[in-house]
């Protein structure tokens, strides 16, 4: 079982990545993460689920969407986070269920698409592939976010910053 806080840098934990520092065509380290029935359990809680919903040929599978707890681990092992960063906008593409009554081994990899400067703000999109370890694929999910420049949503140190406060 992998809790996505034993895998995801936290912001402020190093020094963050800024818009500019993103690399175009970046391959994202493979993270492999064990999704357990603790923690298909524990998610349904959190959102608040009816797990009866969540089936599959009369399986119990789990949401599908258990997968976005893990998402910003594969970006940010390369590119740590920056204070201010916010999820823009998100595709999933799902393939193949997660099993509710049983480990589920997954393996995940990205890569970043582009970068680009709409109405002066920096955006950033990347996509994440979650397979099984054979290669079956279980998801694909397709991001974009804003990303700040230094100074901007941030303090030298990284820690948040007000609009007209030094």
């Amino acid at each position: 079982m992998t809790r996505p806080n034993e895998i995801k840098p936290r912001e402020g934990e190093q020094p963050g990545t800024f818009a500019e520092e993103f690399v175009v065509g970046a391959e994202l380290p493979e993270l492999r993460f064990t999704i357990s029935p603790e923690i298909v359990s524990e998610y349904i809680t959190a959102i608040d689920g009816d797990a009866s919903v969540y089936t599959v040929d009369g399986r119990a599978a789990a949401p599908p969407n258990v997968l976005a707890v893990y998402l910003l681990a594969v970006l940010y092992r390369r590119f740590p986070p920056a204070q201010g960063i916010i999820l823009a906008k998100q595709h999933w593409d799902f393939f193949t269920p997660i099993w509710a009554d049983e480990d589920t081994e997954v393996v995940a990899r990205g890569t970043v698409l582009r970068s680009e400067v709409r109405r002066d703000k920096n955006f950033l999109r990347w996509s994440a592939e979650f397979t099984l370890p054979n290669g079956t694929p279980i998801a694909i999910a397709e991001n974009e976010l804003y990303v700040p420049t230094p100074g901007e949503g941030s303090d030298a140190r990284g820690g948040f910053r007000r609009p007209g406060r030094r």
